[in-house]
């Protein structure tokens, strides 16, 4: 997975903030598809490491490993939702009504969200991060 990026700040440890403008899936070709509505472009703060000493304003390749960017992904968004589910079960199952699983259903979907937040800053600690910087454009 690839990704061209400005830097924008110098971090410690060889970090970097980078700029990155996320495109829509289908390319942003509009003028073919038209499907999406013609949404605007979506620019996005991301932490890499920088391994060829970048300077602020470079503009830079990103390269991310798929598989824990997908796995990220997966904590972020899908997790709540299944705690969510499994909370509104669990409430329902209880026999509380409709309220109740609702409530439980909710409180797990803010563990989830508080959960991934927590992964989140113990990456940033660790200076783990999914994304590298490779090269200067």
């Amino acid at each position: 997975m690839t990704q061209q990026g400005t830097i924008k700040k110098l971090l410690p440890g060889r970090m970097a903030e980078v700029e990155v403008t996320r495109r829509s899936a289908c390319g942003h070709d509009c003028a073919k598809c038209g499907g999406c509505g013609g949404l605007e472009t979506q620019t996005l703060y991301v932490t890499a490491f920088n391994s060829v000493a970048a300077q602020v304003g470079d503009r830079v390749l990103l390269e991310g490993e798929t598989g824990r960017v997908l796995g990220i992904a997966v904590l972020v968004y899908l997790l709540p939702v299944v705690l969510f589910f499994v909370g509104y079960g669990a409430g329902s199952v209880l026999g509380g009504g409709a309220a109740q699983a609702a409530l439980c259903g909710g409180l797990l979907f803010v563990l989830g969200i508080l959960g991934a937040m927590w992964y989140s800053r113990q990456m940033k600690k660790k200076n783990d991060v999914p994304f590298a910087i490779t090269q200067r454009l």
